[in-house]
């Protein structure tokens, strides 16, 4: 008597089931920086912060990647010393080899912002990076904030990702300091973009690398500090197959049909 019901309570199942497989891919490790750096492979100036130095005033309100480009040395405005160094590791290079873009998976001179005709130079910055697996449909996403002292030259941020396959690097645009027009309370030097998000789908599936990274343009002595939060990776749910949706019709029609006889 009770076979029918059974069957959809199994059916049901199933499809849940396959619903939460397919979101068991999503395995982006510490996106949260709660681990600090744990999970993330990082170069230059790189920290994971719970709260800003109190000589730095930045706007940190909870665990937090921050990515900087002010070296150990005396060349960064407004003060000297790597005033706004935040991890104690000194900055990368850009543009020789072991530099940024070796670290990010790119071409010598391709993070250029004019890479034909290099009317300006991109000195040095700092990344964080991290593989995982994605699905088609997946989407990434991250909330992001770009502080810079940087008044006359636009230090940029970027996203790199890299799916490891031939013309599979694709080189993002984050935002740039002349976008850094807000205030931030308690430093009068810094601008910032104010907290924005970033959103990729992937439509392929596959293994890439995600990459992270702001660069000083132009003026080595200013600084900029990309803070990011809440990596994640979102999975697409897949629709039930047509042949779960004619098994669940099915059963639900003999049921009926059992019913009437009944």
């Amino acid at each position: 008597m009770h076979a029918l019901p059974t069957r959809i309570a199994r059916t049901a199942v199933l499809v849940a089931g396959l619903m939460a497989g397919s979101l068991a891919h999503a395995n982006i490790a510490n996106g949260n920086f709660s681990a600090g750096l744990s999970g993330w492979q990082t170069f230059g100036d790189a920290a994971a912060l719970s709260s800003s130095p109190a000589s730095l005033a930045l706007p940190i309100g909870n665990s937090t990647l921050v990515l900087g480009t002010a070296s150990l040395g005396s060349d960064d405005y407004p003060q000297a010393s790597g005033h706004y160094n935040v991890s104690g590791q000194d900055v990368g290079a850009i543009g020789t080899s072991g530099g940024l873009e070796d670290f990010v998976g790119a071409a010598i001179g391709s993070l250029h912002p004019d890479p034909i005709n290099f009317t300006s130079i991109l000195w040095e910055g700092s990344a964080a990076r991290q593989s995982f697996t994605v699905q088609a449909g997946d989407t990434l996403s991250f909330t992001w904030n770009l502080l810079s002292t940087d008044r006359d030259f636009a230090d940029r941020a970027f996203v790199v990702i890299d799916a490891h396959t031939a013309n599979g690097l694709q080189v993002l645009a984050l935002g740039d300091a002349a976008q850094a027009t807000n205030a931030v309370s308690g430093n009068g030097q810094l601008l910032q973009t104010g907290s924005q998000i970033f959103s990729h789908t992937f439509t392929t599936a596959g293994t890439v690398t995600l990459s992270l990274a702001v660069a000083d343009l132009d003026a080595p002595d200013q600084t900029s500090l990309l803070t990011v939060n809440d990596v994640a990776l979102t999975a697409a749910v897949p629709e039930p197959s047509t042949a779960v949706f004619a098994l669940l019709g099915l059963a639900a029609g003999g049921l009926f049909m059992r019913r009437r006889q009944g």
